[in-house]
């Protein structure tokens, strides 16, 4: 699958996955003792979040989004794409570690192996002891000023986050919880529109530093989340700053790219024609991938064949929360919506 076609699934997805900031699922949970809030004030703790200094700890991810399990050897398999859509599927254990907005470090715990992502500053390094494999990722040209800014009071933020959001989603706070020892407020997002697959994204808050704990996305109808994750462990120290450090082992096959902004430039410079385009906004938006766009081979892949079903529109993978249509003139449409509006705009455009 072409990278820029990952770049921007995101924004088809982003709804129902804004829930997955750093998070995963807990057995049980308690009720807190917290003063209520509102949503504005809520939403302007989640902004202060940005100041934690660090923190480390433990989550786990459980999915039951309804994709099929995926063979990893033998006959008709593609064992690098079915390890990748692993992380979709079952429970999945990760250590975190975070050190202001410009340092962290996930590891991801698989049965025999582990994946690693270690950012620190303008470097990131992506580690699979399965492959054994590292590649090296480095920012060129970035600055001070090119970065976020936060000058924005945590009130401010809470308030542009609800001017964007409001007209599209109902935000509100349900009742109190506790997360990995931490009293939390529960915020609810539930879309206003009928024709999206999200029920709604309900957020345990940290009650005193603001960090998202838990996230659950619900598919509409449903009682049980399709996405949960949070933290099982969690404390509010500084990791040491060799966390951030990584050295590849020897004998690993290492790649190394370099990324300056000038790339996000030509980019933007594409012909139109070429962009995957955007239909709809807020939850019920569809995100068209042109054919040119995806690869040619998609159609004969093992994995494509086996996610996928035909339809009278082309091939369909469906699952509780977002939708993907491939064509049969080549192009890819996906979103948090139905199937049948994924057919509507193919035909549309």
């Amino acid at each position: 699958m072409s990278s820029r076609l990952l770049r921007w699934l995101p924004a088809v997805i982003a709804p129902a996955v804004v829930v997955g900031a750093v998070a995963v699922p807990l057995a049980a949970t308690a009720s807190a003792d917290l003063p209520p809030k509102p949503a504005d004030e809520v939403l302007a703790l989640v902004a202060k979040a940005r100041a934690i200094p660090g923190f480390t700890g433990e989550v786990q991810q459980t999915s039951y989004l309804g994709l099929p399990s995926l063979p990893t050897s033998g006959a008709g398999s593609d064992s690098s794409t079915a390890q990748t859509l692993n992380l979709l599927t079952g429970t999945h254990t990760a250590r975190v570690a975070v050190a202001g907005t410009s340092r962290s470090r996930i590891a991801i715990l698989d049965t025999t192996a582990e994946r690693d992502v270690v950012r620190n500053g303008s470097t990131v390094w992506l580690w699979d002891s399965r492959r054994n494999s590292a590649t090296e990722v480095t920012g060129s040209g970035a600055s001070a000023q090119q970065q976020e800014s936060t000058t924005m009071s945590p009130a401010e933020a809470a308030d542009a986050l609800l001017a964007k959001v409001g007209p599209s989603t109902d935000v509100s706070v349900d009742t109190t919880t506790s997360v990995a020892g931490h009293a939390a407020y529960t915020l609810v997002l539930t879309p206003e529109s009928a024709d999206t697959t999200v029920g709604s994204i309900r957020i345990a808050v940290d009650g005193t530093t603001g960090l998202q704990l838990r996230v659950q996305a619900f598919a509409k109808g449903a009682g049980s989340p399709a996405f949960e994750s949070a933290f099982t462990s969690l404390t509010y120290t500084v990791p040491d700053a060799a966390t951030f450090e990584f050295t590849p082992p020897a004998g690993a096959t290492v790649e190394r790219h370099t990324v300056s902004p000038s790339t996000h430039e030509q980019h933007r410079s594409l012909p139109t024609a070429d962009r995957p385009t955007v239909t709809g906004s807020g939850w019920d938006a569809v995100v068209t991938i042109p054919a040119a766009d995806v690869p040619a081979t998609l159609s004969g892949n093992a994995t494509f064949q086996r996610l996928t079903t035909p339809t009278a529109a082309g091939r369909v993978l469906a699952t509780s929360l977002v939708n993907v249509l491939r064509t049969d003139d080549g192009r890819v449409l996906a979103g948090a919506v139905p199937i049948s509006r994924l057919v509507a705009v193919a035909a549309a455009h």
